[in-house]
């Protein structure tokens, strides 16, 4: 690959993040619909990339309508874009089941004889055992991809929840049988895209997601459930009880 062939990508991929940084500023009214925005000029000492990169950040927002510009009177906000569904993070077990049957899932890979990659340093969840059954799936609103999850189901159960998994989350079959589930974490973090995220979901390497880290653990200790679950952040909120 050439010098610019790499240059090339680089600053299409730093357009798109710069459009989706724009799309934002769109959507919570930071640049105010029939307004104009910053000129080219500003916009590219504001963010320290060159003014093509700018240009094509605008232009991806003209294409989809949300910009309109002018020979003689810069560019101004003509529209605003669609708003996403934004679903309430779980925060308990039972949460995490009932987010199940709000939103579509695919899977798109299966594989046996697998065990979870715990993050080093990551608190140790329990005893992992011999082997997992690992799920791909991706999860959508409509047409919309919005959460890529990998998990992992310890192997033995699979074949009994292998019905259910069909139509269901592994959340909501482990759930059915709460005797299974002894103890249950999760661990909330902003983590980049990689290229999994980039090809299953369309983002940019690099886009900031909501990360979940979850687990389970039967009476006996082992761990039955571990997820890794990233979500585009638009999607997603949280909300808390600060009294309690």
């Amino acid at each position: 690959m050439t010098a610019v062939s790499t240059a090339s990508q680089s600053r299409d991929k730093l357009h798109l993040q710069l459009a989706r940084l724009f799309r934002n500023k769109i959507a919570t009214g930071e640049w105010a619909l029939g307004h104009s925005i910053p000129t080219v000029e500003e916009l590219e000492a504001l963010h320290s990339v060159s003014r093509t990169t700018v240009r094509m950040a605008v232009h991806a927002l003209v294409d989809e309508g949300l910009l309109e510009t002018r020979k003689r009177g810069g560019t101004r906000v003509v529209s605003q874009p669609c708003k996403p569904p934004s679903f309430l993070l779980p925060t308990s077990w039972r949460e995490l089941v009932a987010f199940g049957e709000q939103i579509q899932q695919t899977t798109l890979q299966q594989a046996n004889d697998c065990v979870p990659p715990i993050p080093a340093g990551f608190p140790s969840p329990g005893e992992l055992a011999p082997a997992y059954t690992y799920f791909l799936r991706v999860h959508r609103h409509g047409e919309a991809r919005f959460c890529l999850s990998e998990l992992y189901l310890e192997q033995n159960l699979y074949p009994k929840l292998q019905e259910q998994l069909e139509r269901a989350t592994l959340a909501q079959a482990l759930g059915n049988d709460p005797a299974q589930i002894a103890a249950a974490r999760q661990y909330l973090s902003v983590a980049p895209a990689d290229e999994l995220i980039a090809e299953h979901l369309g983002v940019p390497l690099g886009t900031p997601l909501m990360q979940a880290l979850r687990w389970a653990r039967n009476p006996q200790g082992l761990v039955v459930y571990w997820a890794k679950v990233r979500f585009i952040s638009e999607y997603v909120h949280m909300e808390m009880d600060l009294l309690k």
